[in-house]
């Protein structure tokens, strides 16, 4: 696979690096609940306003989901895949950039 300057090698390095993000989300959204929990209060704006970052994690892997599935459909149509094709129905821009983007590669 070899299109648009992306390799598999930097399809994997960007969803990694997407996934690493979303593990970070998710860890902060769990020290939000469970401050919310451990305290007799109700949850502040602010609390509630970090709640929020649930929707955008499930956009996320909604838009990661349609990502991966549309390279599969153009791999199994021809054998080759197309990184900005397949990144263009992804509705969040930011996501739709970071998939595009091998520049901040994470590494392990």
């Amino acid at each position: 696979m070899e299109r648009n300057g992306k390799s598999l090698t930097d399809l994997c390095a960007v969803s990694a690096r997407e996934m690493s993000h979303l593990q970070a989300q998710v860890q902060r959204l769990e020290d939000v609940v469970f401050t919310i929990l451990e305290s007799d209060t109700k949850p502040t704006s602010k609390d509630r306003q970090a709640l929020q970052d649930f929707d955008v994690i499930v956009q996320t892997l909604a838009g990661l989901a349609g990502f991966f599935q549309r390279l599969q459909l153009q791999s199994a149509d021809n054998g080759d895949t197309d990184v900005m094709q397949a990144s263009e129905a992804i509705t969040l821009q930011k996501l739709r950039e970071r998939l595009r983007d091998t520049a901040e590669v994470i590494t392990f």
